[in-house]
């Protein structure tokens, strides 16, 4: 299992499997010979040179002169990565300049109304792109706010443009993410998941609605400069995909926020009953 988290890593900066694979064997077992490390990563020896000449190519690996056999020897971890990262990075960035290029060469698009994602890269993108877009604020009301690690990024570049971002959340949630407040506003303005539950089952009365299919402390509701409402619905467990509604509506969204804020109120005056 650690090998294969490693692998997924490695695959994520660039490398191919078998040059993944190839890589983390030299790292646990050290300057070694290409058949212990086909041996050792389980790469099929008609691929192992192959796979080697490429990790020397990108230069996180070296061959070692005058061996016999031929000994390879891995470079350092913090450099080989912090390399790859940045080969990343400067592919990243042109490859940015040149599609953002052909994107403004598209012309103006219709826009829909209200349209629903599913999955969890989905979800994430749907949420950093709105909030890239964002102008004056975000706001923010979740019980289980750990989807947002997902997005710093966008939330430091919302912030650098002085967009405010409000996030509300229970005194649990607000420690899911450390460091979260350094990209946004902590509010601490909801009780406990139980009482939570409670108290939605009191407002929202759906019989017809199962607990598994109406849970409030799977929810995340963003509001986008009024304009854009985005709520998300997380599941319980995997058998199910996290799924998104966008609506970009002005009057939906205003009646969507009233709707956030009222239960939001009542939820603060079960706060202050409980504390009598």
């Amino acid at each position: 299992m650690a090998q294969d988290t490693i692998v997924g890593n490695l695959t994520s900066l660039g490398l191919t499997k078998n040059e993944a694979k190839a890589y983390h064997s030299l790292v646990r077992l050290g300057r070694s010979p290409a058949r212990i490390i086909a041996e050792d990563s389980g790469i099929p020896r008609s691929k192992v040179y192959e796979t080697l000449e490429l990790l020397e190519k990108r230069g996180i690996i070296k061959k070692i002169a005058g061996s016999d056999p031929t000994l390879f020897d891995p470079a350092p971890v913090d450099a080989a990565l912090d390399h790859l990262e940045e080969k990343i990075k400067s592919s990243s960035t042109s490859a940015r300049k040149l599609l953002k290029g052909l994107q403004s060469l598209r012309g103006t698009e219709a826009k829909e109304f209200a349209w629903a994602v599913q999955g969890m890269e989905q979800v994430i993108m749907g949420l950093r792109t709105a909030i890239e877009k964002a102008q004056d604020y975000i706001h923010i009301a979740s019980v289980s706010p750990t989807i947002l690690k997902h997005l710093r990024g966008a939330f430091s570049t919302a912030r650098n443009r002085d967009v405010r971002i409000e996030l509300i959340t229970t005194t649990p949630g607000s420690k899911e993410i450390p460091g979260l407040e350094h990209y946004l506003t902590v509010n601490i303005a909801m009780p406990s998941k139980d009482l939570l539950m409670e108290s939605f089952k009191e407002v929202f009365q759906a019989p017809q609605l199962s607990e598994e299919e109406w849970e409030p402390t799977r929810m995340l509701i963003m509001n986008i400069d009024g304009r854009e409402s985005i709520g998300v619905f997380l599941p319980g467990d995997d058998s199910t995909q996290p799924w998104a509604l966008h609506i970009r509506s002005r009057l939906v969204v205003l009646i969507q926020w009233q709707v956030v804020k009222t239960v939001i109120s009542s939820v603060e005056a079960i706060i202050q009953k409980e504390r009598l």
